[in-house]
């Protein structure tokens, strides 16, 4: 049986958060079409009090999801970037875990999946 694929690069842009919780679920696999399993994430934070942590979550199912890239403390504004190799899943999701020192900092999630 031969199985026919591409793969391309996925560029993601998830609307900014203001406040914790999961980003829009990005589907990065489909099943003799497309195969990802290398992650980055540009997380943009603006208005930050003391500090932000964000992650990135994989899924298999859809609904089980765990991370890929843990829980990383982000202290000042601007862009930071996190990677990832080898991690084939099927869903990604951004994750805003929390902020300290007030509620008035944004982050927004931009994703690549090759």
């Amino acid at each position: 049986m031969a199985v026919t694929y591409f793969q391309d690069t996925i560029f993601f842009t998830d609307t900014a958060l203001s406040a914790p919780g999961d980003g829009t679920v990005l589907q990065v696999a489909q099943n003799n079409f497309f195969a990802t399993k290398s992650y980055t994430l540009t997380v943009t934070v603006a208005s930050i009090n003391t500090n932000v942590i964000v992650r990135l979550d994989g899924s298999i199912d859809g609904t089980n999801y765990a991370p890929i890239i843990a829980a990383q403390t982000i202290t000042s504004n601007g862009t930071s970037v996190y990677s990832v190799a080898d991690r084939p899943v099927k869903f990604l999701k951004s994750v805003f875990v929390s902020e300290s020192g007030g509620t008035a900092a944004t982050v927004l999630f931009n994703l690549a999946a090759i």
